[in-house]
């Protein structure tokens, strides 16, 4: 049986008003039938409710854990590597969404889908506290990375999958614990990337996913370790693809080296920058893969971190995108370029340096 405990409340005074309007309609029809027919009523609702208190009086972790479902987006999204506002946006998971193995319940909380990715909210419960290794596994790495589970999970009986070998990954489930026995975060399925990059997202799937492991890392430098092992936690969901929200911007436009960007799709989530390269595009001196070394500032004048043409929208101007090529004829010029860009004290002087010393440069407007 599927509880959603999202429509379950803690109860203060609910118990006493059941029993009050139950008692007003005994008073005002006065005849033993009917007695014994609202009383049983009082008593299974009486009973209800005390259950629940028991449940919440026996385990503090439960009660204070209802508010949750429904409402991790909102906890966890500033922090994520793709940020944005997920939590407005959110569909809520009402499938086989719980799933409780060697002592660990994994629920899924909310979906948001859309053509380019699917990104889900999930809470991790343990009987036993967590290791105080993972409890303080972000204050052991390094600066900004944060809290991470790793689910070995399967996606191979997803509706829409046809991979004959399975459609196995690891999952990157990051966000926070809210005591010693509860962890919440979000993880992120490229749709750009295996195994879905050559599969056609319908609008609408059954989504399948089984997790066979859990796992984290305690610190910097030191071997992963397993939450759970062997364990089987399954999920059965019906998505619905969201209307997209995506804007793509045409660009066509090549450096001296013949890399190009053919276009550029914005969304609330990722900007995508699809990259090209032509042969006969190439200019005399730049035949070397690494001749040249590409810097990208937004509207401001802020560098821009792209990730092999995918990054977060958070935190930059999106006015326009300036992309700068510079000479790199060996190593050495190369580093130099690249201490500039980490330079904080030369950041205000990066963009005249740039126009100064680009071999060439592209400029695409992003806002009409």
């Amino acid at each position: 049986m599927q509880i959603d405990l999202n429509e379950i409340n803690v109860p203060r005074k609910e118990l006493q008003d059941v029993i009050d309007r139950s008692m007003d309609s005994v008073r005002k029809f006065h005849r033993r039938k009917v007695f014994t027919r609202i009383a049983s009523r009082c008593g299974a609702a009486a009973a209800a409710l005390i259950a629940v208190v028991g449940i919440c009086a026996a385990n503090p972790a439960f009660a204070e854990n209802i508010p949750l479902i429904g409402h991790i987006f909102e906890k966890v999204q500033d922090e994520q590597q793709y940020p944005g506002d997920y939590s407005t946006k959110a569909d809520h998971l009402t499938g086989t969404n719980v799933s409780t193995s060697h002592g660990i319940t994994v629920t899924l909380s909310e979906i948001v889908c859309t053509e380019k990715s699917m990104n889900v909210s999930a809470m991790i419960e343990s009987e036993d506290a967590f290791p105080e290794d993972a409890l303080t596994m972000a204050e052991n790495m390094d600066e900004g990375y944060g809290a991470h589970f790793y689910l070995d999970a399967d996606q191979s009986e997803t509706s829409f999958v046809a991979h004959e070998d399975g459609v196995k990954d690891v999952l990157d489930l990051k966000g926070e614990f809210t005591d010693d026995h509860t962890f919440i975060g979000m993880f992120r399925i490229d749709f750009d990337l295996y195994p879905f990059a050559d599969v056609t997202i319908p609008d609408q799937f059954t989504w399948n996913l089984k997790i066979s492991g859990i796992s984290y890392y305690p610190g910097t430098d030191i071997s992963s370790k397993h939450l759970a092992e062997g364990g089987e936690w399954s999920f059965s969901n019906e998505v619905t693809k969201q209307a997209s929200e995506a804007q793509t911007v045409q660009v066509g436009q090549y450096m001296p080296n013949g890399d190009g960007i053919t276009d550029i799709t914005i969304s609330p989530y990722e900007i995508i920058i699809n990259y090209d390269y032509d042969e006969s595009r190439i200019q005399p001196g730049y035949e070397r893969f690494d001749s040249i070394f590409t810097v990208m500032l937004d509207g401001s004048g802020k560098v821009i971190n792209d990730k092999v043409g995918l990054f977060s929208p958070e935190g930059y101007d999106l006015s326009k995108l300036t992309v700068y090529s510079m000479s790199t004829p060996d190593e050495a010029t190369s580093t130099a370029i690249q201490e500039k860009l980490t330079d904080e004290s030369f950041a205000s002087q990066l963009p005249g340096w740039l126009e100064e010393n680009a071999v060439s440069k592209i400029e695409i407007p992003l806002e009409e």
